[in-house]
């Protein structure tokens, strides 16, 4: 049985994990797990211990990264208080990731958008919300964000902080 808080156990992680993003930024070719483990000097059978695939590397690196990237955000916790502030706050650290997102998604700025989504209802849906008050939320969030992507400016991110804010004030039917 693998004991997954073991320093060795969490250092080679940490390594793969590395080693997979150093990769990343040198090439636009998908990571092999061969390459991988000759660049970390680990064995196939480490990474197996890690991750089923490279695939499941992937996504737990990337989403990660947009775990990390709300956590540092500091507005995140006025999404439904200080709605404006809250946008404009989410869109300069999207902007400032620019980078490491660009390394880890590439041409697939759905994919980010939509991990940073389930990041953010996983943030805000307790479980004990009304049918109708989880709607809104994740209509509030998916709406928002995709309204975001398509194009930021300073008139589209009031808009939408202002409909965000009407959709959760509108009064439940």
């Amino acid at each position: 049985m693998i004991n997954k808080k073991d320093l060795r156990f969490v250092k080679t992680e940490r390594l793969i994990e590395k080693t997979y993003i150093d990769i990343k930024r040198k090439t636009r070719a998908p990571v092999k797990v061969s390459e991988l483990c000759a660049a970390a000097l680990i064995n196939k059978s480490t990474f197996y211990s890690h991750y089923e695939t490279i695939d499941a590397l992937d996504e737990h690196i990337c989403m990660k990264e947009a775990a990390n990237m709300l956590e540092n955000c500091p507005d995140i916790d006025s999404a439904f208080t200080d709605t404006a502030v809250f946008v404009r706050s989410l869109v300069k650290t999207i902007q400032k990731n620019f980078y490491m997102t660009s390394v880890l998604f590439r041409n697939d700025p759905i994919r980010l958008l939509n991990l940073i989504e389930t990041c953010l209802l996983k943030r805000y849906l307790h479980g004990g919300e009304s049918p109708q008050t989880e709607m809104k939320i994740i209509f509030a969030i998916g709406g928002a964000a995709r309204l975001l992507f398509i194009k930021q400016n300073e008139e589209r991110i009031n808009m939408a902080a202002r409909l965000i804010k009407e959709i959760i004030d509108s009064k439940e039917d």
